[in-house]
C-alpha cells in the first residue's frame, strides 16, 4: 500500500499518465510481473492477494482483488466501527487506482476481457473505481491481541487450497507453531543447498520496447 499512497501524492486520480513520475511510484510493474519475486502477470491469473496495512490502526488485512467480478474483497480479523470505516478508506484508495493501472497496462486485452460487453463491467465506466466488499462471519482475532498478520496469513492460505475462509474460529497458538516449523524447515533446505531466494525465481517476462523516429540507437 506505500506504493498507492505514493501515487496519491503524486498523481491525481484520473491522471491515466502514469508512467510520467518514474516506475518506483506506480504499480504498473507489478502488473506486468517485472518486480514480483514470482514474475507472475496479473493477467494470466483470476484473483490477487495483497496484504495491506492500515498505518493509522496498526493494522494488516487482505484484500482480494477478483478481476472477474470487478470488486477487492476484504478479510479482517477485527471489526469495529470507527476501525471498519478507516479499513475502508485504505481499500477505496486501491480500488480508485487498480483500474486506471488496468488500462495503463493493457491487461483486459491481455486477460481477454471484454469491458465494454461483460457484465460485471459494461454498467460502469472503465476507469470508474472497482467494487468493495468486506466478507464477513470470518475468524475473528482475541480482544487486544497483535495477531492480525497471523490471520491474515492463515485466510490466505485457506482462500489458496481451499474452497474459501471457515466461519469457525481456529486456535492462533497452532497456527503460529505451524507456520514456525514451515518456516524453519524451509530455511534449512535452503541453507544446506547453498541457495538465495533469487535463485529461485523464474525468468522476468521480456519487456517490449517500440522504437520511436525520435529514437537514438547506438552500437556496443
Amino acid at each position: 500500500m506505500s506504493i498507492v499512497r505514493k501515487l496519491f501524492d503524486v498523481y491525481e486520480v484520473n491522471d491515466a499518465s502514469l508512467n510520467a513520475g518514474g516506475k518506483e511510484y506506480h504499480l504498473n510493474e507489478y502488473i506486468s510481473g517485472f518486480r514480483m519475486h514470482a514474475t507472475v502477470p496479473w493477467h494470466t491469473i483470476d484473483h490477487m492477494f495483497i496484504p495491506v496495512h492500515v498505518k493509522e490502526k496498526h493494522h494488516w488485512v487482505l484484500s482480494v482483488i477478483s478481476f472477474n467480478h470487478r470488486c477487492i474483497y476484504i478479510y479482517d480479523s477485527l471489526s469495529a466501527a470507527g476501525h471498519d470505516a478507516m479499513v475502508l478508506s485504505e481499500i477505496e484508495k486501491l480500488a480508485e487506482v487498480i483500474p486506471i493501472c488496468l488500462i495503463v497496462c493493457n491487461f483486459y486485452e491481455n486477460k481477454g476481457i471484454d469491458i465494454d460487453n461483460h457484465h460485471n463491467y459494461k454498467l460502469n465506466d472503465k476507469m470508474d473505481p472497482f467494487g468493495v466488499s468486506v466478507v464477513e462471519n470470518v475468524p475473528q482475532q482475541p480482544s487486544g491481541s497483535l495477531d492480525c498478520g497471523l490471520y491474515m496469513v492463515t485466510y490466505a492460505e485457506c482462500l489458496t487450497f481451499g474452497k474459501g475462509v471457515p466461519s469457525v474460529d481456529f486456535d492462533p497458538d497452532l497456527f503460529r507453531i505451524r507456520y514456525g516449523s514451515l518456516l524453519w524447515n524451509y530455511g534449512t533446505r535452503k541453507a544446506e543447498a547453498e541457495v538465495q531466494s533469487d535463485d529461485e525465481a523464474p525468468m522476468k517476462p521480456v519487456r517490449e520496447i517500440e522504437l520511436t523516429e525520435g529514437t537514438e540507437v547506438h552500437d556496443i
